[in-house]
């Protein structure tokens, strides 16, 4: 073999080679964005979030009203004297 064959096939195979290495990229690059896109999602999820807010916001109104009769009854009992401190001892031990 001459110096002009073997220049010829060494250009042919670094050819080869840089084709063969573009399309493995390619399919690893489209392998890899098919794992990655993901679909959005539908509408009618956003019922479902409407309604748990709504159930959200009533539970909070409830923690808030019995908030508030705690706080009452912490002021009333507070303000008992001993003997009505006693009765009420007597009543929560009776229940």
């Amino acid at each position: 073999m001459n110096q002009v064959e073997s220049e010829n096939n060494g250009k042919l195979d670094w050819v080869l080679e840089m084709l063969m290495a573009f399309i493995t990229g390619c399919i690893v690059g489209a392998v890899t964005l098919n794992g990655c896109i993901k679909q959005s999602t539908p509408v009618e999820n956003s019922t479902k979030i409407d309604s748990l807010i709504t159930v959200n916001d009533s539970i909070k109104i409830k923690v808030e009203k019995l908030d508030s009769i705690k706080d009452a009854k912490i002021i009333e009992v507070s303000t008992l004297n001993n003997d009505s401190t006693l009765k009420l001892f007597y009543e929560l031990v009776s229940e």
